[in-house]
């Protein structure tokens, strides 16, 4: 199994970049994505026809993780091989199709994205088959149910991607010996605020997480351009004793 990062920006977007969204290819090479934020269509199609993605997994119903739905949906009902195309599996957390049908029925029809996907709602905790690779959402605090999605291979190798949210309890269960995980570090610094009312990390934080989880590998994702990656990457790195990177466009992984 591998994954590759297309886009990992917090929710404004890097300069030139795009935000959550992870291209994910089976033993067998079958594509699927997991988040699809915006600008993610894009740095897609510079990798894979978007023709032969086969499903997309939603961690979370917010913008910087599914916005690019949006052209994703317009390529397969409005593009050139619309006629052609069948449609993709688009699995997201219950209450999704009511989400997109009030999102996108604020300029087009309610049913674009519907149309354009079969959309099956998950519960967390559900074991889905997609594409040949186990996926399995964690429910992880956030703002607004949100999930990590743990994937593995049919070999047992396996990548969690920690979605959004503090460091907790169920994110370390989420994540334990997993060889790979991705873990958001949006904050330059600890959140004062009361654990309880926090919905991101800071690098030393997502540091811990990885060291309490006994993973193989510390990717940092949904860290801005903006914030110093080489101070992210130390302050990680002094929490967690394996291998730390940043996230970035292109970057992959395989197990």
């Amino acid at each position: 199994m591998r994954l590759t990062v297309l886009g990992k920006s917090p929710a404004w977007s890097d300069a030139g970049g795009a935000c959550s969204g992870y291209l994910v290819e089976g033993e067998d090479g079958r594509p699927f994505l997991v988040d699809c934020g915006n600008g993610v269509f894009g740095k897609l199609r510079m990798r894979r026809d978007y023709r032969d993605v086969e499903a997309v997994v939603i961690s979370h119903l917010h913008g910087d993780h599914l916005l690019d739905l949006v052209p994703f949906a317009y390529a397969l009902t409005v593009g050139p091989s619309a006629d052609e195309l069948g449609c993709p599996l688009l699995l997201a957390p219950v209450g999704a199709d009511s989400f997109f049908r009030h999102l996108v029925g604020t300029w087009d029809g309610q049913d674009l994205i519907s149309r354009a996907f079969t959309i099956e709602e998950y519960e967390p905790g559900d074991e889905l088959d997609v594409c040949g690779v186990a996926v399995r959402p964690h429910p992880v605090p956030h703002f607004g149910p949100t999930n990590a999605i743990e994937l593995r291979a049919r070999g047992g190798g396996r990548i969690v991607f920690g979605a959004d949210g503090r460091l907790s309890d169920r994110l370390v269960a989420a994540a334990t010996v997993a060889e790979v995980l991705i873990a958001e570090e949006t904050l330059a610094e600890a959140d004062p605020a009361p654990l309880a009312e926090r919905g991101h990390m800071s690098a030393a934080e997502a540091g811990e997480l990885a060291e309490r989880a006994g993973v193989g590998r510390l990717v940092l994702t949904h860290i801005s351009d903006e914030l110093d990656p080489d101070r992210a990457r130390a302050a990680a790195a002094a929490a967690f004793a394996g291998p730390v990177e940043i996230a970035a466009e292109g970057s992959a992984f395989s197990v």
